[in-house]
Parts: C-alpha cells; sequence; structure tokens
C-alpha cells in the first residue's frame, strides 16, 4: 500500500466513523433529517419482502441508530483496509439517508448557503466511498486479469497456429523431397 492511499483511506475512514459514533449516540439530532426516508422507504420495503417487513424501522431514531451503525462500520472498514470494499459500501449506504433527507430549512442567505455546501460535502463523500468500493489496492481487478488472461491464450494460440502451419509446409516439403529421393533410387540411374 502506497502512502498516499493509506493516508486518503484514513482521513476517508476517520469521517465516517466520528460520524457514526455521533449518530448512535444522539440519533434525535438525526431524526427530522431520516424521517422523509423512513416515510417514503418503509412502505416500499414491506411491499417488497413480507419476510423482511418486521426488520425495517419504522422510528426515525432507529433508522439513525442504523445508519450510525453502518457509518461506523463502514469507516472501520475503509480506515483498517480490513474489509475495504464492503466498507465502501457500508459507507454509501450510511450517506443515503443524508443525500435523501430533508435539508433543515433555512430562513437567510447564508444559511442557504451552508445548506447547500453541506449537502455538496454530503455527495462528495458518497462518491468517496462509491471509489473506495472498487479500489483493488492498486492490483489489477478480477474482470482485468480474466480479460487479460483470454487476450494473452488467444494470442499464443494465433503464434501456436502460425507456427503449426509454417510446420506442416516445412515438413510437407521434406516429404516432398524424400519421396522424390526414393523414387529416384527405385527407378535406378538413367541412362
Amino acid at each position: 500500500m502506497n502512502l498516499v492511499r493509506g493516508v486518503g483511506r484514513l482521513l476517508l475512514g476517520g469521517f465516517y466513523i466520528v460520524n457514526g459514533v455521533k449518530m448512535i449516540k444522539d440519533p434525535g439530532r438525526y431524526a427530522a433529517q431520516v424521517e422523509p426516508v423512513v416515510e417514503r422507504v418503509t412502505p416500499l420495503l414491506r411491499k417488497a419482502s413480507v419476510r423482511a417487513a418486521g426488520y425495517v424501522p419504522e422510528n426515525p431514531e432507529t433508522l439513525a441508530r442504523v445508519n450510525g451503525g453502518l457509518s461506523l462500520l463502514g469507516g472501520l472498514g475503509i480506515a483498517t483496509g480490513i474489509g475495504r470494499r464492503a466498507g465502501g459500501a457500508l459507507a454509501a449506504t450510511s450517506m443515503l439517508t443524508q443525500v435523501l433527507g430533508r435539508a433543515p430549512e433555512g430562513s437567510s442567505e447564508v444559511e442557504r448557503a451552508e445548506i447547500k455546501v453541506a449537502r455538496l460535502r454530503d455527495l462528495a463523500l458518497l462518491g468517496a466511498a462509491l471509489i473506495v468500493t472498487q479500489d483493488t489496492a492498486g492490483r489489477p481487478s478480477i474482470a482485468w486479469r480474466a480479460a487479460d488472461a483470454r487476450r494473452r491464450l488467444a494470442l499464443e494460440s494465433e503464434q501456436a497456429k502460425k507456427q503449426a502451419r509454417k510446420e506442416t509446409k516445412r515438413l510437407k516439403a521434406h516429404a516432398k523431397r524424400g519421396a522424390k529421393q526414393i523414387r529416384a533410387g527405385l527407378e535406378g540411374p538413367r541412362a
């Protein structure tokens, strides 16, 4: 792991850890923000799966705590590098309630500008978490390695095919010369 990747993961993971702890300790502070998500998403999830309906939180404070847990676990995964891609997915999931939730109304121009900045920050952090889900720590992904192996095998088989054609041509010419010599030996010297 290089230094920049390590420091970047620590900084990004640290934000999600601190944010998650805040949401777990004081969910009431975030309840108003996640309430629209509860109102919109809970009925959809209940319709989608009857079995999962019992696990869907109806209380905004409960969702804020669950969201805090996702953020905390995601941040730990990102910061430690243990399960960094899964951690990125958890962190991105935890940001959805902040991005989709209600922004507090600001009465003054300054407050509205601060709300816009906070919303853009949330979107940027969501994007960063999504990038982490694709991080392969500098190594090529499995899909790239499979495509590269397929390309190399195709190239090698094409080269082997060309080599086999050359060898066949050479052996055919050698067989013709040998057959000619045998015929000449059977017929005897010409007078």
